[in-house]
């Protein structure tokens, strides 16, 4: 699966949840922390994504990214950087 393919499907992914999408269709290094979903939404995207890709997201990632600490460096993932996160993940998984 190619990096703009993973990229369009988190995209989707996000629009489904999402009320407003003007930030993902504007940005692609937009931080998820901007998208003001809740720890219910960042629950059910994880879920989503993971089965969709056929992986596991690390729950320290999953949690800080949901919490949005500000201090954690997942805090501050982009969107951009979710997706490089789910091919490193596919590629792990493949080579086990």
């Amino acid at each position: 699966m190619k990096r703009s393919e993973v990229r369009q499907h988190v995209i989707d992914t996000i629009g489904k949840i999402l009320v407003d999408k003007t930030l993902i269709q504007e940005e692609d290094d937009v931080m998820l922390s901007a998208l003001e979903l809740d720890e219910e939404d960042f629950r059910e995207f994880f879920s989503i994504l993971q089965s969709d890709f056929g992986i596991a997201l690390p729950n320290q990632i999953k949690a800080d990214i949901a919490g949005m600490s500000a201090h954690s460096p997942n805090g501050q993932l982009t969107l951009q950087g979710l997706v490089e996160l789910i091919l490193d993940e596919k590629k792990r998984r493949a080579h086990h």
